[in-house]
């Protein structure tokens, strides 16, 4: 971001923006999606807003913002002509089309992008203004990376979240995923607003009973972090039962006990981080370990995840 402020500053030139142009002719109007460039422009809204202090990328500059900028600068900077290539009333196919060529000579397209550059339903808008409104997973607890957010990797956790809630815990990964995009294209805003309140109170939940004391372990990373939060909403009796609840029914709707589960899920991390013995592979925890260190999107590997935090979380003495 620095280093493209830099440029601009400097009036060098910067990669083209592109983007889709639907026109409405007879309402006679436009709406203009970003096809590539997202990130160029957030850096420059950001930086304008003062919300962006340069550094030494940018050496001219260093520990600057907008308004601390002298006049010819914010001047250079405001006139700056951004190159754009529009494409007008472009189709979804054109669209991926255009993306893919675009990314072919360069860092390769995640998943997420393609998926942010084929939909523009509500089910696209719906979890990414959650990614964005839980900036704190990302920004400061790292349960997806900066660096991975900017892809748009954290919109696959979120995805996976609104799943959840939507259908149950089940496999997740990128195809499946997709396959939910495209099965919900058609619902309204509403459908998701309500997934989205109930979300919010889950992962509230999560982070005033855990954010202190688990932010550095396994549970703060994306794979096991999801686990909690379905754990959490099932215990709420928000999560539909699915493959990965079987034998828990007694369990669901009966609230999380959060000083017993703190201690558990202390304990819990502390197993994730021992070293493998023969003494500790039969510990209550030995299945979560091993099946966190699986392949973490399939439902068998959830399941037994579930299982143990269902019960560590439960009250004590649930039937």
């Amino acid at each position: 971001k620095v280093f493209l402020i830099d440029t601009i500053l400097s009036g060098l030139p910067v990669p083209q923006v592109y983007l889709r142009t639907k026109i409405d002719a007879e309402a006679q109007t436009t709406v203009r999606e970003v096809v590539d460039g997202q990130q160029r422009l957030r850096a420059i809204l950001e930086f304008a807003e003062g919300k962006l202090l340069l550094t030494t990328k940018a050496p001219a500059f260093k520990g600057l913002r907008y308004g601390d900028l002298p006049a010819d600068a914010k001047e250079a900077f405001l006139s700056y002509t951004l190159p754009v290539v529009q494409l007008i009333s472009a189709s979804d196919a054109d669209v991926l089309e255009v993306f893919a060529r675009l990314n072919s000579y360069s860092v390769k397209v995640t998943p997420a992008e393609l998926r942010h550059a084929e939909y523009s339903e509500p089910v696209k808008w719906a979890i990414y203004e959650a990614a964005r409104d839980w900036a704190i997973l990302w920004n400061k607890y790292g349960v997806v990376s900066v660096r991975d957010s900017v892809r748009l990797k954290n919109t696959s956790v979120v995805a996976e979240m609104f799943m959840t809630v939507d259908e149950g815990f089940g496999d997740g990964g990128e195809a499946n995923i997709g396959k939910y995009y495209k099965k919900h294209k058609s619902k309204e805003e509403e459908y998701f607003h309500k997934l989205r309140k109930q979300l919010n109170i889950i992962v509230n939940e999560v982070l005033d009973n855990t954010s202190e004391q688990l932010k550095d372990t396994t549970f703060y990373d994306a794979p096991n972090f999801l686990v909690l939060v379905a754990a959490v909403g099932y215990l709420g009796g928000v999560v539909p039962e699915s493959r990965a609840t079987e034998g828990l029914a007694a369990f669901k709707g009966k609230g999380v006990d959060w000083e017993r589960a703190q201690e558990n899920l202390a304990n819990i991390a502390n197993a994730f981080d021992e070293e493998p013995t023969e003494g500790n592979s039969k510990s209550p925890y030995a299945a979560f370990v091993s099946a966190t260190k699986s392949t973490t999107h399939r439902v068998a590997s959830r399941k037994a995840r579930m299982n143990t935090l269902v019960k560590a979380l439960a009250p004590d003495g649930v039937e």
